[in-house]
């Protein structure tokens, strides 16, 4: 192991934060979706879905919790670096954050004229999930597209360290 890998700046921790952040965001939405589900399928099927959401739930625990515990501990030993986190990663979250509810609030328009005459059946509780289900999807994809067109215009990822072979 190198210096770089043991010692993780506080902007390198809040973009790794960031980033587990988003995935867990996204799997929330999944969640959300399967209990969308919930209203179109049998008994059986549904109890199946809410294993798979208890699943998915353990999981978003495993993959955010000790990142946020790391950096909530980094946050603690070294006040001062804690002040201003600036990043990529930050700037994309914040990107992300406006699409998703500028998007939302289109879908919100869309889903007012589709309720009234598509889907005028369904309880108040399927259009709630709904809405936090697309939110969340669209934030989480803005994110992870945004990661991608930034890694393609020449940010570094975490392995790198500046140095051309």
């Amino acid at each position: 192991m190198n210096t770089r890998q043991m010692k993780v700046s506080f902007a390198e921790q809040i973009d790794r934060m960031m980033q587990r952040i988003a995935l867990g965001v996204f799997l929330v939405a999944i969640t959300y979706g399967l209990s969308i589900a919930e209203f179109f399928v049998s008994t059986q099927t549904n109890e199946i879905l809410n294993n798979v959401m208890r699943v998915l739930g353990v999981g978003i625990l495993v993959l955010v919790l000790p990142q946020f515990l790391k950096f909530l501990m980094m946050k603690h030993k070294n006040r001062e670096a804690c002040k201003e986190p600036e990043g990529f990663v930050i700037e994309m979250f914040d990107k992300a954050t406006g699409k998703a509810f500028q998007f939302t609030f289109l879908f919100l328009v869309f889903l007012e004229f589709a309720s009234d005459s598509l889907l005028s059946h369904l309880p108040g509780e399927f259009f709630i999930k709904l809405i936090i289900m697309v939110t969340l999807t669209i934030f989480s994809l803005t994110f992870f597209f945004l990661n991608r067109a930034g890694d393609a215009a020449g940010q570094e990822d975490e392995f790198s360290n500046g140095d051309t072979p």
